[in-house]
């Protein structure tokens, strides 16, 4: 048997926010030297980073909607190697309001053999009411407690009726839960921040209490054997440049590990900063970022917006997505109308709205090809509300409604408003290594 040690923490209430409490947790663990991989249970980015401020390590991902269990707990065990424990965030079943089909946080519990804790927010329950007990429940975090009075009360409610114990407290602390709010959309928090959050967690939590939870499941032989352990196939001479800067940084730690695996070189450049692409690139690669907030500095680098243009019109590949996918644009327009020059591949403006809207699934049937997928084929992901397309009628609709396309093309630049992990849909991956458009021609009888 070996050890694994993993911990599911969730909400168990709708509105109940346990960014604080998991934020003092990973502080609290850090403090020991237990260091800290968090999961989140979908497949795209949170609001707010703090585990890659407190732990150094960015969040990776798991999603029963775009994975099967084989695949989570592939990523599970190749993610935590880096890591002492590994903690998965989530909402148990009824706290989380989903439209249409999305990923599981039981099921994950259930495919992983996660030992669980469950975060219940003081204010939320109603008098003389709790709500239901998750399955194989190991303990409780209690959020937003008033007082030791306060803390009594619940904790001798909820352990005789639940029959597991209360591991720790947060109390109110609005001051530093308005900090959290604060915080940037997509910024990581000072880190001062999470280190007053673990300070207080630490004055109540039964630390060792949790530390044996986590260490409290094996993994077998059998379930290693289930976790993928079989080589990938792997390529060489391929070259992908990562846009990666302040204004870029929106990737799934997993894609670029299984990119690695399969024998891509990957280089990373700063659209802010750098003037050209590293050498020999084949694929650049522009992820989720922040275009908006760098709009200014990003449109007055002509040399690297040039170079794009000429990797474009050259026909080598490109892949955006979101914020990368705006970048490529004529232009973007800004919520005060103020328009930026990008780069120009894509003739359209990309439109940001301030909205502070969660991303939703997404299916998309590609209506025609490009190298990374053929027509009729699904791509899932979730849909990043925040950009749209202007005068998207004078692009290559590739997916998505003719008002609203959700993968467009031009030549040989795809780009998608939809976080796409290509960890979770290898097919979709294998489009790096041999773009779609050769595999046709190679199977064209001569």
């Amino acid at each position: 048997m070996a050890e694994l040690p993993r911990l599911a923490v969730g909400t168990v209430q709708p509105q109940a926010d346990s960014t604080a409490i998991i934020w003092a947790l990973m502080h609290a663990l850090e403090r020991l030297d237990v260091r800290v991989q968090s999961f989140l249970s979908h497949a795209y980015f949170c609001p707010r980073d703090g585990a890659t401020a407190i732990t150094s390590l960015p969040p990776r991902h798991l999603d029963t909607w775009l994975m099967d269990r084989a695949q989570c707990c592939e990523v599970l065990v190749r993610g935590s190697r880096a890591s002492d424990l590994a903690l998965v965030e989530g909402c148990f079943a009824g706290s989380c309001a989903a439209e249409g089909p999305t990923s599981d946080f039981e099921t994950l519990c259930q495919w992983l053999d996660l030992p669980r804790v469950a975060v219940v927010d003081a204010r939320l329950l109603a008098k003389c009411q709790v709500p239901d007990r998750p399955a194989e429940l190991g303990g409780v975090l209690l959020d937003r407690v008033a007082d030791a009075s306060e803390l009594c009360r619940l904790q001798t409610q909820l352990e005789a009726l639940w029959h597991v114990p209360v591991l720790g407290s947060l109390s109110v602390l609005e001051p530093l839960r308005g900090d959290i709010a604060n915080i940037p959309f997509g910024c990581q928090p000072p880190l001062e921040l999470c280190q007053a959050l673990g300070e207080e967690l630490s004055r109540s939590i039964d630390i060792e209490a949790v530390l044996g939870l986590a260490h409290s499941r094996a993994v077998s032989g059998a379930q290693l054997l289930l976790c993928g352990s079989a080589e990938l196939p792997r390529a060489s001479d391929l070259h992908v440049a990562v846009a990666f800067d302040e204004a870029f940084g929106g990737y799934f730690p997993d894609t670029l590990d299984v990119l690695e695996l399969r024998g891509a070189t990957i280089s990373d450049f700063s659209p802010l900063r750098d003037e050209r692409l590293p050498a020999n690139t084949d694929v650049v690669y522009v992820g989720c970022g922040h275009p908006e907030r760098f709009a200014e500095q990003l449109s007055r680098n002509d040399c690297l917006m040039l170079a794009l243009q000429s990797h474009v019109f050259s026909g080598r590949r490109i892949y955006a997505e979101c914020g990368g996918l705006a970048y490529l644009c004529r232009d973007i327009e800004l919520p005060d109308g103020q328009r930026w020059p990008m780069v120009g591949v894509l003739p359209s403006t990309a439109r940001f709205d301030l909205a502070d809207t969660a991303p939703r699934p997404a299916e998309v049937q590609l209506t025609s090809d490009n190298w990374l997928g053929r027509a009729g084929e699904t791509w899932r992901g979730y849909l990043n509300p925040r950009w749209s397309l202007q005068s998207a009628h004078q692009l290559d609709r590739c997916g998505g409604e003719d008002q609203a396309p959700e993968v467009v093309r031009r030549q040989q630049a795809v780009a998608s408003r939809v976080y796409m992990n290509f960890a979770a849909q290898r097919g979709l991956l294998d489009g790096f290594f041999t773009p779609h458009d050769s595999r046709r021609r190679a199977s064209t009888p001569h």
